[in-house]
């Protein structure tokens, strides 16, 4: 009686773990097929036509590199110079994480304002709006969104497939440190996150490094391409592999929208409340599973 009762849970667990895999695979199909229409829809409606010049500023190529380069190196300076804190004082990783980005963010707005300063852009004839651009940004946050997390299902699921083992459920370093912190550090750790680091991220990768590339190359949608490329490879080592694809798919959205409206505004937007619908998800999925 005893052995029946052991054999009926394991076959009740068994049956439970196979439907539980059938709702995943389900929903997984629904968000890759919801990604393709979202492609298939925005190619027909010109989601994706970039304008005839190959610049969207009027920065010299060698001006857009050293920029870009001296916003990543100060970031990885705040970093640098926080990262002996953990062995010294009684500090948790996203602990020192949050100080780096604190320390960072005033160094490269010193950056920024003195560069803005001594070369300022002059104003470009075919830029929208700033209100305009965010209206851009926040229409365009849902298909965006759709197609990156298509794509990463997509990918997650090729791992599954030919590495034989399923990815990591929460998909960044900095989320999976977040989920396990407390204290001062989280709140800090996710106003940085949803508002501080999307936007320079954006002045950097999108506002400099694209157009310098775009200049250089003659090309528009090369700058576009390569930008996105190197925004998922600094990625690296925050993600698994597998991630690498969806961001690649984010960077060329924000991309795209960078070199249409001629601003890095809508690209902010969608960056922002991508970061902040990446954190109440994980937050609502990690509850849901304790």
């Amino acid at each position: 009686r005893a052995s029946r009762s052991r054999a009926d849970s394991n076959v009740a667990r068994v049956s439970e773990t196979i439907s539980s895999k059938m709702v995943m695979t389900v929903f997984d199909g629904i968000l890759i097929g919801a990604a393709a229409v979202v492609v298939l829809h925005g190619r027909s409606a010109g989601w994706y036509a970039l304008p005839d010049s190959a610049s969207t500023t009027n920065r010299s190529p060698a001006e857009g590199f050293f920029v870009f380069a001296g916003l990543m190196l100060l970031g990885f300076l705040g970093q640098g110079l926080v990262a002996p804190i953990q062995s010294e004082y009684p500090a948790t990783e996203l602990e020192v994480h949050t100080l780096g980005l604190v320390l960072s963010l005033p160094l490269q707005l010193m950056l920024l304002a003195t560069v803005t300063r001594v070369f300022p852009t002059l104003p470009l004839p075919h830029r929208i709006s700033r209100k305009e651009a965010i209206r851009l940004g926040i229409r365009r946050f849902l298909p965006v969104w759709l197609v990156v997390v298509g794509v990463a299902t997509a990918s997650s699921l090729m791992r599954q497939v030919v590495a034989g083992e399923p990815s990591d459920p929460v998909g960044h370093a900095s989320l999976a440190m977040l989920i396990e912190s407390s204290g001062w550090a989280v709140p800090t750790f996710v106003l940085m996150v949803t508002l501080a680091v999307p936007w320079l991220e954006e002045v950097a990768f999108r506002g400099f490094l694209q157009p310098a590339l775009s200049r250089l190359l003659g090309s528009a949608r090369w700058g576009v391409v390569l930008t996105a490329g190197l925004f998922a490879v600094a990625h690296l080592g925050a993600v698994q592999w597998d991630g690498l694809p969806g961001l690649f798919m984010l960077g060329l959205g924000l991309g795209i929208l960078r070199d249409q409206t001629g601003r890095i505004e809508s690209a902010v937007v969608v960056h922002v409340l991508f970061n902040l619908l990446n954190i109440v998800l994980t937050w609502i999925s990690t509850s849901a599973s304790v």
